[in-house]
């Protein structure tokens, strides 16, 4: 395959593929839109391929039909195109007639000579282009979940594909679809049938290329077990629709089928790409919602033989009165490599479970206290407390959580006792149930679960959670219960750096539709800032930083504005720079850096008279901001946030399942995975050097 052409569109890329072809014969071309994304998916994109009418080409779609890259790009789904037929096949009469031969292949495997050598585009379609585009380049692969949609021909092409194996589609929708070719008066669909058919419309054969043949002969219910609903949308003015499109009689025979079959009509449309440009927004949201439904489906399987698995462990020589054997990376001072060591982690006491760690994302906290800024950093330790995981085993006392569980594991705990006024109360996640004995590097009965294997010595825990280890045990109260359709190497996001910038704009400072907003430092928290003012309608973002790489992700996330602080005008400083930009300042700003100056700035673009600044990130030990009393006097508020203000068990799960429901990407974070708790260190490294948001360790 050879990539001829890329362009952007709608913040994501289109790429034009030519390739010798072995169902036509010829060179093929096919176009390929992937959304905007910091790192491709590992399974490759879920994709819509759409397939065109008569006449049409590959370019036809790309130019005419914009809506369709925008919602892809809001999905976070692949478009696939390809082309309606061979071309140059050297057939005589290819190119005699528009609606026969070339730009008129009828998504039929021809079986008349001389049609049959090239003009099998059925196959082209669900055997090699999707067997190419599952090997493809990373950057542009498509996964193996996939729907399909077209228009006209392209329509009649989706719906007999689908049909003929639901099984190999998550679902199917169509425009204008020729939905009965047998029929007498559909023209098109004899003229195509006869001619590229032994035997034409008449043989057994052309049965397989109608839809509404292919649904007259299914059995009653079959078709909707696997597709569970068909859309179709017709133009009422379609000058079309009475003699080569006949809706009605798909209608009915779907109706027989027993399969659901959404058939809008709208007036005053016709048959061409403004019709098109007008509803495929819909037909992309509709696969899109169906790719959601699938992977969930089968992430929840997953999940079930995971937790099936955890069980039969845990009624093994293993058992929750053992301890167990595991690999860990420990921390045994300040700035030096972390150790591969080998630990023994204790069975889980009253009020706590030991889980199996499955993922682990590093987090600039980890980075934080490795370097011995923390003032309540301990040595030897186990750091990490980004992580997605599975309950191994449970201690006396547990009711929340059993054996199999799938859990992110929250160091702001949440006891969630009626006696607790911070639990109880809608203004803070800052529950102290545990926090001293957390804040002194053991579990709430004042002992370690750690200790090394090679001189039996105590290893401190790390605020509560210690997930650089392949095994940990957690307080109860520290868990959060997720959806086992989440993969954990995803779900391991929530449990600090996006949540927690998430969480800053919707819980703490509140930001409405309309706002103006600052965010200072683009690293996973300030992008995850960003993200949330876009979602709740914040009219203008700015992004700073002093790193113009970032930008570009800025910009994907949602930013407006970009802004080098080190590149101002001579003389001006990156407040007074932003309140010029808005004239009085901005309604929200957010220190994202942990750099006590940046904090300051931050508060000093804030909008006079009601500006809110939130500080976000944590400072090194022993430093203090500062700012002139006038600030404050004249209306702005200083206000921080642990945490986004999230309840770790209450809300956790309900983000996950945001995610889950497509309304909450989390995917572009993710710019570098790694495998085994081994390559914690070259996970520190990668994160150190600038151009990594989130690293995924997948133990």
């Amino acid at each position: 395959m050879n990539v001829i052409k890329t362009i952007k569109v709608a913040g994501g890329t289109l790429r034009k593929v030519e390739h010798d072809s072995a169902a036509t014969k010829t060179p093929m071309t096919f176009c390929v839109f992937t959304p905007p994304t910091q790192l491709p998916p590992p399974g490759g994109f879920q994709a819509l391929y759409w397939l065109s009418g008569l006449t049409c080409n590959t370019d036809n779609f790309c130019q005419k039909a914009s809506p369709a890259f925008e919602a892809a790009a809001a999905e976070g789904i692949a478009l696939v195109i390809p082309d309606t037929s061979p071309r140059g096949a050297g057939v005589e009469g290819e190119d005699s007639s528009w609606d026969f031969g070339t730009g008129a292949g009828f998504y039929v495997d021809a079986t008349k000579a001389p049609w049959s050598t090239n003009y099998n585009m059925f196959t082209y379609v669900t055997q090699e282009l999707v067997a190419l585009l599952e090997g493809a380049d990373p950057e542009w692969r498509i996964s193996h979940l996939k729907s399909i949609s077209g228009h006209s021909m392209g329509g009649h092409g989706a719906l007999t594909i689908a049909f003929k194996d639901p099984r190999a589609w998550c679902s199917v929708s169509a425009l204008a679809p020729i939905c009965d070719p047998l029929a007498t008066h559909c023209a098109w669909g004899q003229k195509a049938l006869n001619g590229y058919l032994e035997g034409g419309v008449a043989s057994e054969e052309a049965k397989r290329y109608s839809a509404t043949a292919l649904l007259s002969a299914s059995a009653k219910g079959v078709l909707a077990e696997q597709l569970v609903e068909v859309l179709v949308d017709q133009g009422a003015d379609d000058e079309f629709v009475a003699t080569q499109l006949c809706p009605a009689a798909l209608e009915a025979a779907a109706a027989a089928a027993e399969l659901p079959l959404r058939l809008r009509t709208h007036d005053g449309y016709d048959h061409s790409y403004f019709f098109i440009a007008s509803f495929i927004a819909d037909h992309v949201r509709f696969a899109a919602a169906a790719l959601r439904r699938t992977h969930v489906a089968i992430a929840e399987a997953q999940a079930a033989a995971t937790a099936a698995a955890a069980l039969a462990a845990a009624e093994g020589p293993e058992s929750a009165s053992q301890p167990i054997e595991c690999n860990a990376m420990v921390a045994f001072a300040p700035n030096e490599p972390l150790r591969l060591e080998t630990v023994l982690v204790a069975a889980p006491k009253a009020g706590e479970v030991r889980v199996r760690v499955i993922a682990n994302a590093l987090c600039h906290t980890d980075v934080y206290t490795w370097s011995g800024q923390d003032p309540e950093g301990l040595f030897p330790s186990i750091l990490g407390h980004e992580a997605g995981a599975f309950v191994e085993s449970v201690g006396p006392g547990v009711t929340s959580l059993k054996v199999g569980d799938h859990v992110v594991p929250g160091y702001t705990p949440q006891c969630a006792s009626s006696q607790c006024v911070f639990c109880m109360s809608p203004k803070t996640n800052l529950c102290p149930a545990i926090r001293s004995t957390q804040g002194q590097g053991v579990m709430p009965d004042g002992t370690s679960r750690f200790t090394l294997k090679s001189d039996g010595s105590t290893i401190y825990h790390f605020m509560g959670c210690s997930t650089f280890c392949e095994y940990t045990v957690l307080a109860e109260m520290s868990c959060a219960k997720i959806n086992p359709a989440m993969p954990l190497e995803k779900a391991c996001l929530f449990g600090c750096g996006v949540s927690t910038g998430l969480g800053a704009v919707i819980n703490t400072t509140k930001v409405h539709a309309g706002a103006t907003v600052a965010v200072f430092g683009l690293g996973a928290v300030g992008l995850a800032v960003i993200q949330a003012a876009k979602m709740v309608g914040a009219s203008r973002i700015i992004a700073v930083d002093i790193n113009e790489d970032k930008f570009i992700a800025a910009t994907a996330f949602g930013a407006t504005d970009c802004v080098n602080s080190l590149k101002l005008p001579q003389g001006q400083a990156i407040a007074g720079h932003i309140v010029k930009m808005t004239k009085w300042g901005v309604d929200f700003s957010f220190d994202c850096t942990g750099n006590v100056e940046v904090m300051r700035a931050a508060l000093e673009c804030a909008h006079r008279g009601w500006g809110m600044s939130c500080v976000i990130g944590v400072a090194a030990s022993g430093q203090e901001i500062k700012t002139r009393p006038f600030q404050l006097v004249t209306g702005r508020k200083w206000v921080g946030t642990a945490f986004g203000g999230w309840k770790t068990r209450a809300d956790v799960p309900r983000l996950v399942d945001k995610h889950l429901a497509g309304e909450l990407p989390v995917d572009a974070y993710i710019t570098h995975t790694l495998k085994g708790v081994g390559a914690t260190n070259e996970a520190f490294a990668v994160l150190k050097g600038g151009k990594c948001l989130r690293c995924v360790v997948v133990y």
